[in-house]
């Protein structure tokens, strides 16, 4: 197995602390959003003491993937492994489907339409699986329809939107809220986060509230000069679901979603391509938005591992582009790698090993790559937790 490096970006809703502690660094007083380990455009991971992954890759396809990959995915690699630091909320967003993804790609490419109006920046679809690091919060899918109901009169401001919702239905209500004037909104919004900003900064409302996530999103535009969006009354219709440490979420293509606090591993297709829906400064293709989202009211689950033959905990989703694996190691204990026909990429998250033939320590924040049918001895110090990316051949 060879080491990585990977790419940190700076992104304002990041943390400052997490990421640059797990990599043994000094915070340099920036955010630290999100850890990049892959080989994607907008941010490729370094060989150490060579090259960028990518040219490792291109320099020999088959060594490098292996042949399934690469008549797979077109010799990419087809996962993009992340850390996440979530300081403030993310965009409300959703994922294309395969088929979408292509089709919207190759029209925007046709349409020569500018690249900060794109919602396509590739053909690729972005399944994406999270495990909790920590106490985690996010949206996640639609509510019930009693609980949005129930969250939408809870507030004179927002108390006609029961009708309208109850009458119109889910997609028609979504359609309406983002073709609601900046003016409408600031109605409706302000007058609950102005009422409810000092119990919010007080302590006085709980994360297992919606409020208090609506109050802190309103808050934040404000302080950055951004509008109150929609997204802020899709807080109040979609699930709140907090995630203990060690728990797994998978987001499948049309899910809405949007991160809120917590740190986090994060799983995905090789890709970036995210339409918006609130909660953000960026573009909101509202048009793209109500043909991606699925309509329909979901229970938030998270997934439980099953036990695989090498004694790993295997996170399996419904997607073939990647699998997550927690292996243990306990302290003096060697463990021989799973030889694949696909390369994984190894995280460390806990402890400190060598591997057998090698005379280096590595500690919390190391990755390696481990080319196709390639097989190495991890031997541990201490405990040893590491997770494992690979694909689903």
């Amino acid at each position: 197995m060879i080491e990585l490096k990977g790419v940190v970006k700076d992104y304002a809703w990041g943390g400052y602390c997490y990421i640059p502690m797990l990599l043994n660094k000094v915070p340099e007083g920036k955010t630290a959003a999100e850890y990049w380990l892959g080989e994607h455009p907008a941010g490729t991971a370094t060989v150490v003491g060579g090259s960028k992954l990518n040219e490792l890759i291109d320099s020999d396809p088959k060594q490098n993937l292996g042949e399934k990959v690469c008549k797979e995915y077109n010799n990419r690699l087809p996962y993009l492994l992340k850390v996440l630091d979530v300081r403030e909320p993310l965009s409300i967003q959703v994922h294309p489907t395969l088929e979408q993804a292509r089709a919207g790609y190759k029209r925007e490419i046709e349409e020569k339409v500018e690249d900060k109006l794109r919602n396509y920046k590739d053909d690729n679809h972005k399944p994406e699986l999270m495990l909790a690091l920590s106490d985690f919060y996010l949206l996640h899918g639609f509510a019930k329809k009693e609980i949005a109901l129930s969250n939408l009169g809870r507030f004179a401001t927002t108390h006609d939107l029961v009708t309208k919702y109850d009458q119109e239905g889910l997609q028609k209500f979504v359609g309406y809220i983002f073709g609601l004037s900046k003016e409408a909104l600031d109605k409706m919004l302000a007058p609950i986060v102005d009422s409810n900003k000092d119990a919010y900064l007080q302590d006085k409302i709980s994360r297992r509230d919606p409020l208090f996530w609506l109050v802190r999103a309103g808050l934040r535009a404000r302080e950055c000069g951004q509008n109150l969006d929609a997204g802020l009354i899709m807080i109040l219709i979609m699930n709140l679901m907090y995630v203990k440490e060690g728990d797994v979420v998978f987001q499948g293509a049309g899910i809405p979603h949007a991160y809120l606090e917590g740190q986090n591993i994060e799983l995905m297709a090789n890709s970036d391509n995210v339409i918006r829906g609130g909660l953000t400064p960026k573009l909101v293709d509202v048009k793209e938005l109500l043909k991606i989202v699925k309509f329909e009211e979901i229970t938030p689950k998270t997934i439980t591992p099953s036990v695989n033959k090498f004694g790993g905990e295997e996170f399996n989703v419904p997607v073939k582009d990647f699998v997550l694996t927690k292996y243990v190691v306990k302290a003096g204990q060697s463990f021989v790698t799973p030889e694949d026909d696909g390369p994984s990429i190894w995280l460390n998250l806990l402890g400190e090993f060598k591997l057998k033939d090698g005379d280096k320590y590595f500690d919390r924040g190391t990755a390696l790559y481990q080319k196709p049918h390639e097989v190495d001895t991890i031997v541990a110090t201490n405990d040893v937790v590491i997770y494992k990316a690979s694909a689903a051949l």
